[in-house]
């Protein structure tokens, strides 16, 4: 068994396919909310990001965070909750395209709770795992565990992967000069 696993995550090293688009700030406001779950206790938290299914991808654009039953090494949504989710996606004009949650410690893989208790899985479904219950944040996205929903299963993109499909984009590029 390899830590909450009965075997290996199946792991997707490839640079070409199916992308994520993120704002930096949606980054920075997930990080937020992955925190504080569990108040002074440390929780894993669980934020869900609706945005736009393209054909090449998806583009998480909102952070909706759930009430939730959360523990030091679980979290768990009830069916109001997720019907909540969906309608106020829905009300939105967006789908939901990934799920973000925390773990305790480094491990980053999915756990075989996390496969079985995903709120949905669909092909092109993201999830990701940002490990010391997001204290370090997520900005650093390599050090993050990055899931797509694949063929039936969950993998987890390899650093490549990572690097070449999931993009965190700035809310502003300013080209004009420094010294205005």
């Amino acid at each position: 068994m390899t830590a909450g696993r009965a075997f290996p995550i199946p792991v997707d090293e490839r640079c070409e396919g199916p992308c994520l688009w993120i704002g930096e700030s949606l980054l920075a406001v997930t990080e937020r909310l992955l925190r504080s779950y569990g108040g002074a206790h440390d929780h894993e938290g669980i934020v869900y990001w609706g945005g736009l299914e393209l054909p090449q991808g998806a583009a998480a654009l909102t952070a909706v965070s759930p009430v939730a039953i959360t523990t030091w090494g679980s979290f768990r949504t009830e069916r109001d909750t997720n019907t909540a989710l969906v309608l106020t996606l829905a009300s939105l004009g967006l789908s939901l395209v990934a799920q973000v949650h925390s773990h305790p410690g480094e491990w980053v893989d999915h756990s075989d709770g996390d496969d079985g208790g995903a709120l949905v899985k669909f092909h092109g479904f993201w999830s990701l795992v940002v490990p010391n219950f997001a204290q370090l944040g997520m900005r650093n996205l390599e050090a993050v565990g990055v899931h797509l929903f694949d063929t039936g299963a969950f993998r987890r993109l390899g650093p490549s992967a990572v690097s070449s499909r999931v993009r965190a984009l700035p809310i502003a590029v300013d080209f004009r000069a420094e010294d205005r």
